[in-house]
């Protein structure tokens, strides 16, 4: 409190009467975080007191009012300022109307005092997201994701009658636009430990209320490979993407370069997003054969396509919508390379197909297929830890992929198939070229002679092996 007395706004007008400091800013400054922007009520003429604080801060004066609120936005080198009129009569209703007690607060500039009509200061203090009254649920459903957002940003705990509430009108989320609720989301999945404020979403029903896809997963059970059933593996990969990336630098240090270079931390919340849809197409692809064993035959393009339809609701944007298409199409690529590998038919060629069709989001699919695999049981067995070793070793060769994309050029083109070896262009050029890049990617050929002997070598009746 006695940081807020202190405080000293410059460029305030005098003089200051009913003009107070609130929202999340003042939650902020009583937190001990530094606030992103001021917002301001003001009694009286907001339009006049905003014009006077533009000219003080020499700032831009924007404003962002509707014809029923007036909101004014000052933009200057030094602040972002917000102000707004008082909603109600007197500061005490404006804050009644608010959201959360620890954003129903107002400090009174003028005569320096704190205005708590709800109790927020209190909790601020126990760490609590506590409802103002049932109807802010009401009047603005966005609120729903908006409190496990503040959990998660704030590291608190929602009490248990406002999850009671949140849990009575969970449906009204479906009114909201999707946008809205994505921007809520987004910021969720990028707090770094927010695995427990999404369970808590999964406890009070609203996180299948925000993707009612993920019901029929609830109670699916899997085969024998899976302990647990399509929601909780879901939810578990979810923790296991913060887990790996909480530790990854130090678990996974040969990895470190490739993950700075693809820009692989700021794409983390996309990862998150992506674990908790990736099996969604399973329960509609579930099948039994005669020995009673479980398969989900096209459960990943399922997924995907659901996902997608998903991402038009919430309004995803273009890259969103091909990251998350990407990591849930592809995400079981990893497990059949692995397979391929014990069985000691998996080439370099193999690995290089993989790296060439899904380019930059090779490495989130490796790191999702590790989460996935961390996913399957409490401890990891044998077999779940070969394949983390393998993703590691996945991982380590996309690498030495990347560089040798960037360090050398194609050995042969169109011309030298003429020229060299007396070939007619047609699209078996495409095929053969195709394949000598391969070579060269995985480095068993080095150079332009070598290529064409390769070539020289696997031309038979027209036809290339694509295996060889």
């Amino acid at each position: 409190m006695q940081k807020l007395i202190d405080i000293h706004f410059d460029f305030l007008p005098d003089p200051i009467d009913g003009i107070y400091l609130v929202g999340g800013c003042l939650r902020d400054m009583l937190i001990g975080r530094p606030p992103r922007d001021i917002d301001l009520v003001v009694e009286g003429d907001p339009a006049r007191t905003a014009a006077r604080i533009a000219q003080r801060t020499g700032g831009r004066l924007i404003d962002l009012g509707k014809k029923e609120f007036s909101v004014f936005r000052i933009v200057s080198a030094s602040a972002v300022i917000d102000i707004t009129p008082l909603a109600g009569a007197t500061i005490a209703s404006d804050l009644a109307a608010r959201d959360f007690t620890l954003n129903a607060l107002a400090f009174d500039l003028k005569s320096r005092r704190l205005v708590d009509c709800t109790g927020g200061l209190n909790d601020i203090r126990q760490g609590i997201i506590r409802m103002v009254a049932e109807t802010a649920f009401v009047n603005d459903p966005a609120r729903l994701v908006r409190a496990y957002r503040l959990a998660a940003e704030l590291g608190f705990s929602i009490d248990p009658q406002t999850q009671a509430v949140i849990t009575r009108h969970r449906q009204r989320i479906a009114t909201v636009a999707g946008e809205r609720v994505w921007a809520e989301l987004v910021k969720i999945f990028k707090v770094d430990d927010s695995a427990g404020t999404i369970r808590g979403m999964a406890a009070s029903n609203l996180l299948t209320a925000i993707f009612p896809e993920l019901k029929p997963t609830i109670g699916c059970t899997q085969n024998r490979h899976h302990r647990f059933d399509v929601f909780e593996h879901s939810l578990r990969a979810y923790e296991a993407v913060e887990g790996l990336f909480s530790e990854f630098d130090t678990r996974f240090p040969d990895l470190a370069d490739i993950a700075s270079e693809t820009d692989l931390a700021n794409d983390v919340y996309l990862l998150k997003y992506s674990a908790l849809l990736h099996d969604v197409g399973k329960p509609p692809t579930r099948q039994c054969d005669a020995s009673a064993a479980v398969h989900f035959p096209g459960h990943a393009v399922s997924s995907a396509d659901m996902a997608a339809v998903i991402g038009r609701r919430l309004r995803l944007s273009a890259d969103q919508q091909q990251f998350s298409d990407a990591i849930i199409r592809h995400h079981i690529r990893p497990l059949f390379l692995f397979i391929a590998w014990q069985k000691s038919t998996l080439g370099p060629n193999g690995q290089i197909r993989f790296f060439r069709h899904c380019g930059r989001h090779c490495l989130p699919i490796i790191v999702h297929a590790m989460a996935d695999t961390l996913a399957k049981h409490t401890t990891p067995t044998r077999q779940d830890a070969a394949l983390i070793d393998f993703c590691y070793h996945l991982g380590k060769a996309f690498a030495v992929y990347r560089q040798r994309q960037r360090t050398s050029r194609p050995l042969i083109n169109g011309r030298d198939l003429i020229t060299e070896l007396g070939l007619s262009p047609g699209p078996q050029f495409k095929q053969i070229l195709n394949r000598v890049d391969e070579q060269r990617l995985a480095g068993t050929l080095t150079s332009r002679e070598q290529a064409l002997a390769w070539v020289r070598r696997h031309l038979t009746d027209r036809h290339l092996d694509p295996d060889a």
